[in-house]
């Protein structure tokens, strides 16, 4: 057989092989932050034997998941799928990919020449180095000779420069279009092919297959600005996209998802619930006391309200929410940025202080909406009259939550012990007491009213023995458990206090840990 003969039979494979794929056709896409479900159309001519089996291929992108290939026809006809084989085939890539990959051919041979040229150079700097220990036999002749190495190792040093800023600007655009590439199509070499075997099958078929896709996904991006003059909060909500098939995807259906649903579908089992004897403690004999974390802020959580842009449609899944945006185009590389949402959220603003953990004051939005939002965690740009706190990671969920924005330098709250001591006071003195008093001290700075809400720990006692005695003026709006909370109004450049004395009896052999405020 022929070297020609045989290379044309490998052709006509060849185009055997890939003629059902030119027709594929994306249709939607369901983006994950890491991840997508792609759904493809494909119409196709199979070859049929003689024993009326006829078969076709499909190719996947080389970040597919070919196990997660789900292959669907039309519900009327009367073709049945008999197989499908699975395999690696070597990429085909698109117009604007084959032009990346040739441009960074050259440039590996661009760098290669001026390497040589650089090699060229330090021979011919070694050589001229090496005539300084040159023996000559007359001053004229060492002169000449030290003019000659002069010149010729200026000359080489000079080449040697040059060469080298030219190879840094060629590793510079290396690095930039293999990261275009890497954006594009992905570090993988190989595609997958999917050869399906039919029976009752046409001259044409046309069917709709989806598989899971790695290489893309989205990032949710926010702008959120506190407008207390206003009692609202804006809030705008844009996606980030990307995808790096090496293909560009046009008017695609993109659908944008909070998770991808798990991959763990059954419940795991109880655990038995198991009684017995405790076994005896083994004490070490030098122990390290580790020291308790300080109370800290509470973590801002915020719930936002349904969408009202009428291109995006917000629909709940059982592990999941999705939100459709319509058809886009979705080039493959670079990331696109779609504005998904933008609400005004009304809002009720003050400032919390928690003097016992220092003077600041922050401002708070208390958000109360119509209906729950389920809104991905994604970094979020925050703003106060459009002043520019900082970004921080953000996420959403139900039909409320609290928004904090800074701090201002014109509140401050503090706190001042004035009295703290132990002793014994009851007529038989068999019992041990405590006494705390301090002085609460909120300071207004600005030209402006302001609402305050201060919180403070308050004392939980673990045993009955143990009894309490609150005296506080004003007296706290809330009281539970853990906290004392005011609420109280202050007045421009004016200053409100509150007093708080706590009494505590004990029995008088009882060994009391008092915790913080000792």
């Amino acid at each position: 057989m022929s070297k020609k003969y045989f290379s044309f039979l490998v052709l006509i494979s060849f185009l055997f092989l890939f003629s059902s794929a030119v027709h594929a056709v994306v249709k939607e896409v369901t983006l994950f932050p890491n991840s997508a479900r792609v759904t493809e159309t494909a119409r196709l001519h199979p070859q049929c034997s003689g024993n009326e089996r006829c078969r076709a291929s499909i190719m996947l992108p080389p970040q597919a998941d070919p196990a997660s290939l789900v292959v669907t026809l039309p519900a009327a006809g009367r073709t049945k799928i008999d197989d499908i084989q699975l395999k690696a085939v070597p990429r085909r890539d698109e117009v604007k990919i084959s032009e990346l990959r040739k441009q960074i051919g050259k440039l590996k041979n661009d760098r290669q020449e001026l390497q040589a040229k650089m090699q060229a150079l330090d021979v011919q700097l070694q050589f001229w180095q090496m005539q300084t220990k040159a023996k000559t036999k007359t001053v004229a002749d060492a002169d000449n000779l030290s003019a000659a190495i002069g010149r010729n190792v200026k000359k080489s040093s000079s080449g040697k420069f040059t060469i080298a800023a030219d190879m840094e600007k060629v590793d510079e655009q290396l690095k930039e279009l293999q990261e275009a590439l890497d954006k594009a199509a992905g570090s993988k070499e190989t595609a997958w092919e999917a050869a399906l075997t039919f029976s009752g099958s046409g001259k044409e078929i046309v069917l709709s297959y989806n598989y899971n896709l790695g290489g893309c996904g989205w990032l949710p991006l926010y702008r959120i600005e506190a407008l207390p003059a206003q009692n609202r909060v804006s809030f705008s909500w844009e996606a980030q996209l990307w995808q790096s098939t090496g293909v560009d995807w046009k008017q695609v259906q993109i659908n944008l998802a909070t998770l991808q649903p798990a991959v763990t579908v059954l419940p795991p089992d109880l655990p038995d619930w198991i009684i017995k004897k405790r076994p005896r403690p083994v004490y070490k004999s030098m122990r390290k006391d580790i020291p308790e974390a300080p109370p800290a802020m509470e973590k801002s959580t915020l719930t936002a309200g349904d969408s009202r842009e009428a291109a995006v449609e917000e629909s709940v899944r059982t592990t999941y929410s999705m939100w459709s945006i319509g058809r886009k185009d979705l080039p493959a590389g670079a990331g696109q940025r779609l504005k998904i949402k933008e609400e005004n959220w009304p809002a009720d603003f003050l400032f919390l202080a928690r003097p016992s953990l220092g003077q600041q004051a922050f401002v708070r939005a208390q958000i109360k909406l119509d209906a729950p939002a389920d809104i991905p965690a994604g970094e979020a740009l925050f703003l106060i009259d459009g002043a520019v706190l900082g970004k921080r990671n953000f996420s959403l969920a139900g039909d409320e939550g609290t928004l904090y924005f800074g701090t201002s330098p014109l509140i401050s709250v503090t706190s001042s012990t004035l009295e703290n001591k132990s002793g014994a006071t009851t007529v038989f003195q068999d019992k041990q007491t405590q006494l705390w008093q301090w002085l609460i001290e909120a300071k207004n700075l600005s030209g402006s009213n302001i609402k305050l809400r201060i919180e403070e720990p308050a004392p939980q006692a673990r045993d009955k023995r143990i009894r309490l005695t609150f005296k506080q003026n004003p007296a706290p709006l809330e009281k539970d458990h853990s906290k004392f909370v005011w609420i109280v109004d202050v007045p421009a450049r004016q200053k409100t206090t509150i007093s708080n004395t706590i009494e505590l009896e004990a029995p008088k052999d009882m060994d009391l840990d008092l915790g913080w405020r000792r």
